[in-house]
């Protein structure tokens, strides 16, 4: 009987090691992002357009196919918002150019402040990155990236959110300027997405 307890006790603790194995890579399941700014995942370049000019963003034109771009704000800061589409539905989406500046500081400050918020709603991050970019005029830039993978609980549909802070090189004479980046997938619609195109 002893035995027996014993073999159901390593059975026991075995399955428990396999599943905090298994689990511990697997993206976080709970609460998802339900799309960007208001625009829910397969809306069409219609209904992103209706949702934006509602919301009082300003559509810029010269937007590739498949890309719908408009000027606004994320997270109070203002950014260039690009919607991505296949198939006329709205799959990802990312808040380029945030809180632009000549220096670090306020850039740095945005970003920790997504983060927060991202984090408050989701989450910690599934992943951080924190390091410097040495530019070719020999210059270190501070760099910072953290990102979530993402599971509806119910449908198991996976979703990815990523916020970076970094230099980038603008070709307006403004030369090295530190921006934020957001960017929302809808990983699991973009692949049926695929699918259906292809």
């Amino acid at each position: 009987m002893k035995k027996m307890k014993a073999f159901y006790l390593v059975i026991v603790f075995v399955l428990l090691v396999l599943s905090v194995v298994m689990f511990s890579g697997i993206a976080q399941a709970g609460a998802v992002p339900d799309g960007f700014i208001g625009v829910p995942w397969g809306a069409s370049t219609e209904q992103i357009v209706k949702t934006m000019n509602e919301r009082g963003y300003r559509q810029l034109t010269g937007a590739t196919p498949g890309n719908l771009v408009f000027k606004g704000a994320f997270a109070q800061t203002p950014c260039e918002l690009h919607f991505s589409l296949l198939a006329n539905s709205f799959y990802s989406a990312s808040a380029n150019h945030c809180a632009r500046s000549d220096y670090p500081l306020a850039p740095q400050s945005t970003y920790r402040q997504v983060v927060d918020e991202l984090s408050k709603k989701y989450g910690p991050p599934t992943d951080r990155r924190s390091d410097k970019l040495k530019t070719n005029d020999g210059k270190e830039h501070p760099q910072e990236g953290a990102w979530w993978d993402l599971v509806d609980s119910r449908t198991f549909e996976k979703y990815s959110i990523r916020v970076d802070f970094g230099v980038t090189w603008f070709a307006d004479n403004t030369g090295d300027q530190y921006v934020v980046t957001i960017h929302y997938w809808a990983d699991s619609l973009g692949e049926k997405l695929k699918k259906k195109e292809y």
